[in-house]
């Protein structure tokens, strides 16, 4: 009997894991409070509500920590199912993959970081000309040209910030947020001034045509902001942001 037992439980068991629906999704997680490592742990903004997401949706997440310039391509050769890491939806990647819903909309800044010593870099406009570190891939490239900076890019951000310590750069754009929990805990670097974006908001991205998984992402979404779950993550890594947030 006990070996009977045993038996049904393990095809339980099997049925229940071949039953699973899996979502498969990558971050890259060097961009605190959206999504950062403590210890091997994934964890942030991006990854709790992700989870949450998933949860209402019946998947069970399986995360893929890679580099941000990887994220896309992995996406479009269909390594992974869904992309959430801080991704604004901008002209150019929408050509390239399909957006759901902007989960976060707040006036979102970019901060200008510099030695602590740096007397030419003041201001937004003096990073004309000046050599600055970005994080390849990222929406700060764009921003910093904008300036008329020259670009040097990095895989992380903190390569960049390393870079910038090493004076092989003289400035590094950050999102503000990042910047600030960043700045905590490295020496004589400051934020010298804030790029504001005019289009701001983060959405996650999925394949092309996966017209299915954007519904089933949008209509979780829904769902954890009427459970009230959404904001509590919010207030948690956005305190000072959740009043002005819309969505």
């Amino acid at each position: 009997m006990r070996k009977i037992l045993v038996t049904l439980l393990s095809l339980v068991l099997f049925v229940f894991s071949f039953g699973e629906k899996k979502l498969y999704v990558g971050t890259n997680a060097e961009f605190k409070p959206y999504e950062y490592l403590e210890g091997d742990k994934i964890v942030g903004f991006d990854i709790e509500l992700m989870e949450a997401m998933a949860k209402e949706a019946g998947y069970t997440v399986k995360w893929n920590n890679m580099t941000f310039d990887g994220l896309l391509p992995a996406l479009q050769m269909g390594k992974i199912d869904a992309v959430i890491a801080g991704m604004s939806p901008t002209a150019e990647r929408q050509k390239a993959v399909d957006f759901g819903k902007p989960y976060l909309n707040f006036q979102t800044g970019h901060a200008v970081i510099v030695k602590e010593n740096e007397k030419e870099i003041v201001k937004n406009e003096d990073l004309n000309g000046k050599v600055v570190g970005v994080q390849l891939g990222t929406k700060q490239e764009d921003l910093a040209k904008g300036f008329g900076a020259e670009i040097v890019r990095y895989d992380s951000f903190t390569g960049a910030l390393l870079a910038l310590k090493q004076n092989k750069v003289q400035a590094v754009v950050l999102d503000e947020q990042s910047a600030g929990k960043y700045l905590k805990t490295m020496e004589g670097v400051k934020i010298t001034d804030i790029i504001y974006d005019s289009d701001p908001g983060e959405s996650i991205a999925v394949k092309k045509g996966n017209t299915k998984l954007v519904e089933e992402l949008n209509a979780a979404f829904d769902k954890v902001v009427e459970s009230g779950k959404y904001y509590e993550i919010l207030q948690k890594y956005f305190p000072e942001k959740a009043a002005e947030m819309k969505l």
